[in-house]
């Protein structure tokens, strides 16, 4: 089957369609440019923001009177073991409030109790009580992402932004250093598409379905590295997955959200025993993403593990702050007549965000003039570990500032001229039938595999270079 190759332009080109590719829509957009969203599966549905717990970091007096931004960069770049790039660090902590705020005027409802005040966590790492979140508890729990994308969705449409769902974007392509167009797939249509923009937005999230255990979304696959580095652009940090510590296994698969540790959860392996204190003994079961997980590992491995993983006890936890906090995780209890609370919840830890991604400047362009990066896409701002809620405002602060910064490029640049048949000609992948060969599905699988053993939660040297 021939399929029929078509030509659009846009100002600029947003790659994915969820909270950092809608944020960057809408700052440029509101700039008063042409905009195009392409994404893999359906712009606002799709993604790891669907699933995502929903803890927005937020370092400010305004949310905890004792907080400020210098102690949300202090905690960033411990956290990241010092190998943040201060610069990126900074900008998210110092854009958060506003931009977090901001999310109200697109019809985002921030969560309250019943007094009316914020809801505020502290998640392990934080040393303050800077978590907030999306009102969600009306939407099922693996679509409480919903709660932000959809209002982003509703505004960016009304701006005009022009939506290409299921167009997985397949190649990007530069010209004398500089972005030029992009090829990509119009599944629904069957048709090929040459996009050329004057800029182009990478925000297609991390890598995390590159390794056998994860909590990420199927679509979430790598392409925002794969086409940097195709295009001709810098990558950094790679050695650096995240592992979840709180990955629910049993009695029901889901995320649990490490804000329960700062409210009086703590780990138990199977004899019962708490046994953080023994590694950190200052953070006890409040140490950091990448620490919790190790220690899980390491009880597993000494034989102390249940089914692979660990008690998670939320006795500790006051009753109302699990039923205000936590409902959908009570709910998910109380369908299995049992109480989150009492009855035990194992967790192990998986592969859930990726702190490597494409090197970018203050604007969050590439070393590819016209290429930006935000949200998982972009690498160095949480360094070797990644605090909890950050990665929210990650996507919310550098979606609007690369969506400026890509506006403003674009305004002083030529459209891109159309691609000759030539040109177009060779951006075409072979579509070759291939009776032998080997199975891909075979070949993925090895990968996540070999991914896991290799660049998991204990790896050297020596295992990535065998990896």
């Amino acid at each position: 089957m021939t399929l029929t190759v078509d030509q659009l332009d846009t100002d600029v080109l947003i790659v994915g369609g969820g909270l950092a590719g809608l944020r960057a829509a809408i700052a440029a957009a509101e700039g008063g440019v042409r905009v195009m969203i392409a994404c893999k599966r359906k712009a606002g549905r799709s993604g790891n923001t669907l699933v995502a717990e929903g803890g927005i970091a937020v370092g400010s007096p305004n949310v905890d009177p004792e907080d400020s931004i210098e102690q949300h960069v202090a905690d960033t770049l411990a956290s990241g073991k010092d190998l943040c790039d201060p610069i990126l660090s900074r900008m998210l902590a110092e854009n958060s409030e506003k931009e977090v705020f901001g999310l109200t005027r697109f019809g985002v409802v921030l969560g309250r109790d019943k007094s009316g005040n914020l809801l505020r966590g502290q998640p392990p790492g934080h040393t303050k009580r800077r978590s907030l979140r999306a009102e969600s508890d009306h939407l099922p729990k693996n679509a409480r992402g919903q709660s932000i994308t959809i209002p982003l969705l509703k505004f960016a449409e009304n701006l005009g932004v022009t939506l290409l769902d299921r167009t997985p974007i397949l190649r990007l392509l530069s010209r004398d250093g500089a972005i030029e167009s992009a090829l990509a797939m119009d599944e629904e249509k069957e048709r090929y598409l040459v996009i050329h923009a004057k800029a182009v937005i990478i925000a297609a999230g991390g890598a995390g379905q590159m390794f056998s255990l994860t909590n990420n979304t199927a679509d979430i696959t790598g392409d925002s590295y794969a086409l940097a580095l195709d295009a001709g652009a810098d990558l950094r940090d790679m050695e650096f997955p995240q592992f979840y510590p709180n990955w629910g296994i049993s009695p029901f698969r889901s995320t649990i959200s490490s804000v329960m540790m700062g409210e009086g959860a703590v780990f138990r392996n199977k004899n019962q025993e708490r046994f953080m204190p023994s590694y950190y003994p200052e953070a006890k079961d409040m140490a950091t993403r990448d620490q919790t997980s190790l220690a899980i590992f390491q009880e597993v491995q000494a034989g102390r593990g249940v089914e692979g993983g660990v008690y998670l006890d939320a006795s500790g936890v006051d009753r109302e702050v699990l039923e205000v906090k936590f409902h959908h995780l009570t709910e998910a209890m109380r369908r299995l007549n049992l109480e989150f609370g009492k009855d035990p919840v194992i967790v192990t830890p998986v592969v859930h965000h990726y702190m490597g991604g494409i090197s970018v400047n203050r604007h969050l362009e590439s070393g590819v003039h016209g290429l930006f990066a935000a949200g998982e896409a972009c690498g160095g701002t949480h360094g070797a570990n990644r605090l909890s809620g950050n990665a929210f405002s990650e996507c919310i602060v550098f979606g609007a500032l690369s969506g400026a910064a890509a506006t403003e490029y674009a305004r002083g640049r030529e459209m891109p001229r159309p691609a000759g048949k030539e040109s177009i000609a060779a951006m075409l992948p072979s579509l070759a039938f291939q009776e032998e060969g080997p199975d891909i599905a075979d070949l993925r699988r090895e990968m996540r595999e070999i991914n896991w053993k290799k660049n998991g939660i204990i790896r050297t040297e020596e295992s990535l270079l065998a990896g």
